[in-house]
């Protein structure tokens, strides 16, 4: 994980582009920055999502932009889901990045105390 966290939005309007069946459209949405594999598999893996063809797993993530494909009549509705997935992406990837410090902090906790006993350790047998 990256050490300075940003919080995914997208900043324009969604543009919709055709595709070779009338029904479809590719919708693409452009986000503030470009998002790491950890956040990437949070937005894929929503907790509550609706099943239809706007799910994140199916949507592409590449740089900064988001492209998925859409019923015509669905656009508007499966854009607001996914800004949906978006804000939940950042809460579970925020919520992963406080464990992976806690974890960290920890971790650093108990190299420090087993370097402080092996220095005790040192000491006593300096005499030896």
């Amino acid at each position: 994980m990256a050490p300075e966290k940003v919080e995914f939005k997208r900043v324009s309007s969604p543009k919709a582009k055709k595709t070779s069946h009338y029904a479809f459209l590719t919708i693409e949405i452009i986000l503030n920055g470009e998002p790491d594999s950890d956040w990437i598999e949070c937005f894929k893996n929503p907790a509550t999502f609706i099943p239809d063809e706007a799910h994140p797993f199916k949507a592409s993530v590449v740089g900064n932009r988001i492209t998925f494909t859409s019923f015509r009549n669905n656009v508007r509705t499966n854009v607001l889901w996914m800004d949906k997935y978006i804000q939940q992406a950042n809460e579970v990837y925020k919520t992963m990045d406080a464990m992976y410090v806690a974890e960290e902090k920890s971790r650093r906790k108990r190299e420090q105390a087993e370097q402080e006993e092996l220095d005790r350790i040192n000491e006593s047998l300096k005499d030896l």
